[in-house]
């Protein structure tokens, strides 16, 4: 059985922590009630080389991993919103712009707990305004530091605040 797209979900702390170490302060919101198709493009960082001998070999130097969040509609309610407009609007840089993503699969729903990845990023406003469908600020997430395996309940997801814990889950 394959599992539906839904069984992904990405959140972002609302708080903009930005180091792992403070994922228990972290208010996570979930992303995506606006947007259709959204993925973590890899962007593997490869490079094949050819010796002298005919032989080649390629060079990994890992991975530079980005995501699209398109569209992202200004909702006061979110939130989201008021960094990401504080963020566009006054053109912030730097650290100004990090906050912790995580990142849950559903792989059983009567599952109590499910596998999870806490990750610091960059946030960066990708532009604003749009069409007559509402105020717009699509924005790109790059990984930018550390990153750490763990778990979040179920109970945590349902209620809307997952919290997450590092390390395996419990069995």
């Amino acid at each position: 059985m394959k599992l539906e797209r839904e069984a992904l979900a990405t959140y972002l702390d609302s708080k903009f922590n930005t180091k792992l170490a403070q994922a228990a302060e972290a208010e996570f919101e979930i992303i995506g009630d606006d947007i259709e198709e959204m993925s973590v493009e890899l962007n593997s960082d490869t490079e094949q080389i050819k010796n002298i001998l005919g032989q080649t070999k390629t060079r990994d130097n890992g991975f530079e991993a980005s995501m699209d969040a398109d569209p992202f509609y200004a909702d006061p309610d979110k939130k989201l919103y008021p960094k990401l407009r504080d963020i566009a609007m006054n053109r912030l840089k730097g650290d100004k712009c990090k906050s912790l993503m995580l990142e849950v699969i559903v792989e059983d729903t009567a599952a109590e707990n499910h596998k999870a990845w806490l990750r610091e990023v960059m946030v960066k406003p990708q532009s604003y305004g749009g069409s007559t469908e509402g105020f717009n600020i699509p924005f790109t997430v790059s990984e930018d530091g550390a990153s750490q395996e763990g778990y979040v309940t179920a109970a945590s997801m349902k209620g809307g605040s997952p919290t997450f814990t590092a390390g395996a889950m419990p069995a």
